[in-house]
């Protein structure tokens, strides 16, 4: 259980990439957390959260190809879906931190086919947090301070995400206007069960950013844990350049 706030560098993640296809069998694949499977069929996957943390399953296919995820849960309960369009990246996200949905918890994303091509898959479900700075100016957290990556997306990834306390109300940057197409801030309700799952779409519609002075801020509007999500809507590839979002604002 979690009880304090924690400072923690979001650091990439050393991952090999999994290339060939995933099996064709009617069970479910496992997804272990932070794998990437590479397939071009559709697929049921499974993984299990056990920590009470957010966790994410996301799919993002080649340019000409497009999938669809869907998401399930014990039972075979349907839990929501993500469905963008060809070479866009759709997650799905579940909240299992305290008063949201029970542990351990078993979920099976299924990939479905809409345009036939290559896509890869993946599950994170560990136990990242981040802190991030109040600022004490606009768009920045202090004159001479240096950047800060506070999330950080791997070029082998699909996915990266790690939860963070806010209090409602309260604030943070990213340095581009268009931050919100890639890094996405989660908020769940412990009293209304509706926003324990979230697609991509959902997030979208449900967070409240502005962009002030080509930056974006993001606000909180419930007090809790909630989860940072940052994709990238390109295929994963082998090689290691990092991809950053600094709080500070360059004007």
């Amino acid at each position: 259980m979690k009880n304090v706030r924690r400072l923690r560098y979001v650091a990439p993640a050393v991952l090999a990439l999994v290339l060939g296809t995933a099996p064709g069998a009617s069970a479910n694949t496992g997804l272990a957390s932070g794998a990437v499977v590479a397939n071009t069929t559709a697929q049921n996957f499974q993984y299990t959260a056990t920590w009470d943390y957010w966790s994410v399953t996301a799919v993002v296919p080649t340019s000409t190809s497009n999938y669809e995820l869907y998401l399930f849960g014990p039972g075979g309960s349907y839990l929501g879906a993500s469905t963008y369009g060809a070479g866009l990246t759709d997650f799905m996200a579940v909240d299992s931190n305290t008063g949201t949905r029970s542990l351990p918890q078993t979920y099976d994303p299924e990939v479905t086919l809409n345009s036939a091509g290559r896509y890869w898959i993946q599950s994170q479900y560990g136990d990242s947090e981040v802190s991030i700075p109040t600022p004490t100016h606009q768009g920045t957290t202090g004159f001479s301070d240096p950047d800060i990556s506070y999330m950080i997306l791997d070029s082998n990834n699909v996915v990266s995400i790690s939860d963070i306390y806010l209090t409602a109300g309260e604030s943070f940057w990213a340095s581009t206007p268009t931050a919100a197409d890639n890094v996405f801030l989660l908020e769940a309700d412990p009293s209304y069960s509706s926003t324990w799952v979230q697609s991509r779409a959902i997030a979208t519609i449900r967070e409240h950013t502005q962009v002030i002075d080509n930056c974006t801020l993001y606000t909180a509007t419930i007090t809790g844990w909630h989860a940072l999500v940052m994709i990238d809507d390109t295929q994963p590839v082998a090689t290691s350049p990092q991809q950053g979002v600094p709080t500070r604002c360059r004007s």
